[in-house]
């Protein structure tokens, strides 16, 4: 059980990291000031969450747990272990964050880019979360790979396409003019959802260690999921400094 435990609360310290290098880009204005310190402290502590939640899963299946619940049937956390599988793999250009994405694809930083942002409304009136945005064209990418290379056999590429409702994103583009390699979504919600799926069935398994470990156990075994069926669309002009 302390594999179990210890998986816990790196995931749970790893979430609090990205709240806070989110807040630091946004509501204290580094992404302003600095973006290379604000996008890389973004993108290590997102690394940081995928890997955690692979640890976790890492450490059910070592302590014979995995039967509780089977994350590769399980849309919420198979989305997970692909989008973690890419980035640790190089795969699908690692699935970049918006950030990233404008950082490569922009014709010039600072310049004005026009980005589709689909995100995940939350069920419960207040519990919607921050926005970290990754790339559609990626992930559509990372799908559309060989079994032999992704890893992804193609009944989980399909239940993450309708966990998705990606279906959608091609008419989102169609609606605002755009090409669809500019949609991009909100892979927080996503986070949640997957915290919230495996929580409630490893509860007895974890030793809440500090403030956050109890903080996250507690929330992701009462909270709603967000709704991956029918998003929040906005499109608009995305700049960063250079």
């Amino acid at each position: 059980m302390s594999r179990i435990t210890d998986a816990f609360e790196d995931l749970s310290h790893a979430l609090r990291v990205l709240l806070e290098a989110n807040a630091r880009a946004h509501r204290e204005g580094l992404l302003q000031l600095d973006r290379a310190e604000a996008v890389g402290n973004i993108e290590t502590a997102l690394a940081s969450v995928l890997n955690s939640f692979h640890s976790l899963y890492d450490a059910m299946e070592k302590e014979d747990q995995g039967k509780l619940i089977d994350w590769y049937t399980t849309p919420e956390l198979v989305t997970i272990l692909a989008l973690r599988n890419a980035r640790h793999h190089n795969q699908a250009k690692k699935i970049r964050t918006m950030y990233s994405y404008y950082g490569q694809e922009a014709e010039k930083i600072g310049r004005i880019e026009m980005y589709i942002l689909v995100d995940f409304p939350a069920l419960e009136e207040g519990a919607d979360t921050f926005e970290v945005y990754i790339s559609w064209a990626d992930v559509r990418a990372l799908l559309a790979l060989p079994i032999n290379v992704s890893r992804i056999r193609e009944k989980s590429a399909e239940a993450i396409r309708n966990y998705l409702s990606t279906s959608k994103f091609r008419s989102y583009a169609s609606e605002y003019k755009l090409e669809e390699d500019r949609v991009f979504f909100n892979v927080v919600p996503l986070l949640v959802n997957a915290a919230i799926a495996v929580v409630p069935k490893i509860k007895h398994l974890v030793a809440q260690r500090s403030t956050e470990s109890e903080t996250f156990l507690t929330l992701f075994q009462h909270a709603l999921p967000a709704d991956t069926a029918n998003h929040e669309v906005n499109c608009g002009p995305i700049a960063l400094m250079p």
